[in-house]
């Protein structure tokens, strides 16, 4: 892998030096999958979920002990696109050997009704993941997952944005994972998701299949401690200067949020030798600028009461009370059934979360953005 020209990673993870901390998360991780229990990672959006399995699982397959499978199910629609997707990981992990395909992976696909063929310029083995209409979708994964546990190593399979499977219509997909997950006791799973209130309920509420199958692991903001300690390493080894106050300016506006915070130190070291608070500004405009027209759409997708309370929201944050007289009489936002009714379909899109008592508009960018319209 390419060392990176900017050491403040935005799109993905990009070895442990650029990194920051993560340290407790990492052994109690390392420490669930060496005892043989599967795992659920849920927080919101954008504190480096994936990232830390991708950090996870660097520590992982260089104990040589495990092999490590990352699935991404965002864009999934159906269950037969799920396990193609399961598929893809298998054949781009083990498919491809010095002397071709895999005769195993050949196999394997072929039971699944995937075909794997040849580009026609560069030659390349390419895979088609039409999986078999005939087949059940347990009688596929029961032949991955058969292929799975017959692997010399422990196999740890990451399955990011987990909560996709609630959308799919008309199917029992939490039951039909949660039966094959029963069915290969040999693997461990890592459940990842960005909608924290359906990851919760998937493993939490009693006549769920998945209830109490796993261990809930909850992530936090990276402290403001661990932060400036990354931050200002990493401006030193390129002789360049960032001050403590700039950085604790940067994490609150952020709040912590580790994509934003990211952003934030990616522009001011392209653009400073020596770093101000008024560059900080600066470049938090600029962000805000970027994006202006992505925000100004939501105005369009809301009733006229949720973008108010929205709005109100924003401008307010942290809010203990939306329903206050003091609130809805500030913003003018008229009664309070009408106030709870719009906060309620804000909470379902979570637009809106309650996090600690608080409610906050729950993308930090936006919320920075809607406080000074």
């Amino acid at each position: 892998m390419k060392e990176p020209f900017n050491p403040f990673i935005i799109n993905t993870y990009q070895g442990k030096e650029y990194f920051c901390n993560r340290e407790f998360e990492l052994k109690t991780l390392i420490s669930h999958i060496e005892n043989d229990r599967n795992v659920v990672i849920y927080a919101w959006r954008r504190l480096g979920k994936s990232a830390l399995i991708h950090r996870l699982f660097d520590e992982l397959e260089s104990s040589k002990n495990y092999e490590t499978l990352y699935i991404d199910l965002l864009a999934t629609q159906n269950i037969g696109e799920s396990i193609q997707s399961i598929s893809a990981a298998i054949y781009d992990k083990y498919g491809k050997t010095s002397n071709g395909i895999s005769a195993s992976i050949q196999k394997l696909m072929a039971s699944i009704g995937a075909t794997i063929s040849f580009n026609s310029l560069s030659g390349a083995p390419e895979l088609t993941l039409g999986v078999n209409n005939t087949k059940q979708p347990n009688q596929s994964l029961a032949a991955l997952g058969e292929f799975l546990a017959t692997r010399k190593k422990r196999v740890v399979i990451a399955i990011d944005e987990f909560q996709q499977i609630n959308d799919y219509q008309g199917e029992k997909a939490e039951a039909v994972f949660r039966s094959w997950v029963q069915q290969i006791p040999e693997v461990r799973f890592i459940f990842s998701g960005s909608h924290r209130t359906l990851m919760e309920a998937m493993f939490t509420e009693k006549k769920r299949p998945f209830y109490q199958s796993s261990m809930l692991e909850s992530l936090q903001p990276i402290s403001l401690e661990a932060y400036s300690e990354f931050i200002t390493q990493h401006f030193q080894v390129a002789k360049k200067k960032i001050e403590l106050d700039s950085i604790a300016k940067i994490y609150h506006w952020s709040r912590g949020q580790t994509y934003t915070v990211q952003l934030v130190c990616n522009h001011l070291y392209a653009k400073h030798n020596k770093v101000t608070n008024a560059d900080v500004d600066v470049v938090f405009d600029q962000i805000l600028v970027q994006q202006q027209a992505i925000y100004a759409n939501f105005q369009k997708m809301l009733t006229r009461t949720q973008w108010n309370v929205f709005r109100a929201i924003a401008k307010e944050e942290p809010l203990q009370n939306p329903l206050s007289k003091g609130f809805i009489q500030k913003y003018n936002l008229g009664a309070a059934s009408t106030v709870s009714t719009a906060l309620k379909a804000l909470e379902r899109l979570e637009l809106v979360i309650k996090d600690e008592e608080n409610y906050l508009v729950h993308e930090v960018q936006l919320a920075r953005w809607m406080a000074r319209i």
